[in-house]
């Protein structure tokens, strides 16, 4: 190597010139990388399990509302406690009488299959109504 050659590999080393990230930088840089996926992936798993808690609660918001359309369209003396089930869901429907005017109030409760309640309605019903 010649004199101005090693001139310049000192003077590139000593004045900052040199080039790329250190061992820390990218160790650093990694696990800062790592943390946010962490972040990411949590907030995609808790996304996950509040769609999945929504989409039970519209089921049963749908069985729930298709009960109480059954019980407002037949016969007014037809109207009394009952339970069934559809598709893992349980419908219970509890009938009250009220008075002034008569009629009866029918509370609708709707649990999932781990026996959750996801839906509870309530509505009046009046004979010649």
């Amino acid at each position: 190597m010649t004199g101005d050659t090693q001139n310049l590999l000192k003077r590139a080393k000593g004045s900052g010139l040199q080039k790329g990230f250190t061992l820390l930088e990218v160790l650093m840089a990694m696990a800062i990388f790592a943390i946010g996926i962490l972040a990411i992936a949590t907030m995609q798993i808790s996304s996950t399990n509040g769609n999945a808690t929504a989409r039970k609660v519209s089921e049963a918001s749908e069985y729930g509302q298709g009960q109480i359309e059954s019980l407002m369209s037949g016969p007014f003396a037809n109207v009394v406690n009952g339970t069934t089930q559809t598709n893992g869901y349980t419908i219970t429907w509890t009938v009250t009488p009220i008075a002034n005017p008569a009629g009866l109030s029918v509370q609708v409760v709707v649990q999932d299959p781990r026996g959750v309640t996801r839906s509870a309605l309530t509505f009046s019903r009046y004979p010649n109504i």
